[in-house]
């Protein structure tokens, strides 16, 4: 993670206007760090508070807000510490993890047709596993989270650290692919059994059930099916839920930050997700591209200046003078030549900058690459004020 910037748009003055930003991208382009900055710039600029929330199960987002610990129960971050750090809060920064087990857990009872149906569920060995049981898991439970907090509207901005999805479309379709998982024709099948018993099945079936009933015995096939008996139950509040999520997600209040690398994947994920964001109606503010080479690179006269250390055969005698030290021959060609395929390669930054750009249709922000990585506090505030359009040049 870089902590030099190299614009002046205030990106944080921006978002802030917003009461949910979602931080989206590939694992490993430093998101989290982005979002954790993120919060601190629009705590700093905004009079509103502020939470950012991720799932990050390194919990890397505790250590650069210097913390000690960070628990799915929010943490107010000291308004001292920032103050020395260089960006005082207007109001309040705050910071959590989601705890999936009790997001589940409400969803359940929140959408069980009586208390008797979500106690029998949440009971249920089965329901233990049913968060890894669909593709997605992770990023609906982020999604679900998010919707309660906006609606409890306990904060007046919401940073949303996603999980690295392998897809774009592990995010923008969890809602949906759990409402599917829910009312799906598999579960569907499974949950007949359980009106007469499963050795009511049609001779068709029986060679399975025979298979079954030898591996899991009849007992646990029967608690099988009423388990998925009970959990389609939740389909009618699920399917409206997954709708009030959508409406949000497409709806002014909401911001979503592609964060990338000029990696090869990592940039490709990004093309894809802005794209999928367009045509999914959701609503694309910013790009955030780390990890950019300093925009010095693109400086038109170094690179002449190089070009002439390169052929000029006197260039070490001129060092020499101008340095009143001993130069070796080849030294200046060396460092020359080191430049332009730096220069080179800031060139080709800045047209895959501008791609993204254009097909996101977004301003994008470029964090350049630097020495170190944002470990604490210190330097997390000094990428918050690039963010803010404050950085050094």
């Amino acid at each position: 993670m870089s902590v030099r910037g190299n614009g002046r748009s205030n990106l944080a003055a921006s978002l802030g206007e917003h009461e949910v930003v979602i931080c989206v991208g590939a694992g490993g382009v430093g998101k989290t760090t982005v979002s954790a900055a993120l919060a601190m710039a629009i705590a700093a600029e905004h009079d509103k508070r502020v939470m950012v929330i991720t799932v990050d199960p390194a919990r890397r987002l505790a250590t650069a807000l210097g913390l000690h610990r960070m628990t799915v129960d929010p943490v107010i971050v000291p308004a001292d510490r920032l103050r020395r750090a260089g960006v005082p809060p207007r109001d309040q920064l705050v910071a959590a993890m989601i705890d999936t087990k009790s997001t589940w857990d409400r969803l359940v009872e929140r959408n069980a047709p009586d208390r008797r149906t979500a106690a029998r569920i949440l009971a249920n060995p089965f329901y233990q596993g049913i968060s890894g049981a669909f593709t997605g898991s992770h990023e609906f439970i982020a999604m679900e989270t998010l919707y309660e907090l906006h609606h409890a509207g306990e904060y007046d901005c919401l940073v949303v650290d996603t999980p690295p999805s392998r897809s774009a479309l592990d995010f923008l379709e969890a809602p949906t692919r759990f409402s599917d998982f829910v009312g799906g024709r598999l579960l569907s099948w499974l949950a007949r059994p359980s009106l007469f018993g499963w050795r009511a099945m049609n001779f068709a079936a029986a060679p399975f059930l025979r298979m079954a009933d030898r591996l899991l015995g009849a007992d646990l096939l029967e608690d099988l099916a009423s388990f998925v008996a009970d959990i389609q139950r939740l389909y009618g509040g699920v399917q409206k839920r997954a709708a009030d999520v959508y409406s949000l997600l497409r709806s002014y209040r909401t911001a979503f930050t592609v964060v990338t690398t000029l990696e090869p994947a990592p940039f490709a994920e990004a093309e894809f997700f802005s794209s999928k964001l367009r045509e999914f109606s959701m609503p694309m503010r910013a790009l955030v591209v780390n990890r950019v080479l300093p925009p010095a690179l693109l400086d038109e006269e170094g690179a002449a200046a190089a070009s002439t250390m390169i052929a000029e055969p006197a260039a070490a005698e001129w060092l020499a003078d101008a340095l009143d030290e001993r130069v070796a021959r080849d030294a200046p060609r060396h460092i020359a030549e080191a430049y332009m395929v730096l220069h080179r390669l800031a060139q080709g930054h800045a047209r895959q900058v501008s791609r993204l750009s254009r097909l996101g249709r977004a301003p994008a922000i470029q964090l350049p690459q630097a020495s170190r990585d944002v470990s604490d506090i210190d330097s997390l505030a000094m990428l918050a004020q690039h963010l803010r359009g404050r950085g050094e040049q």
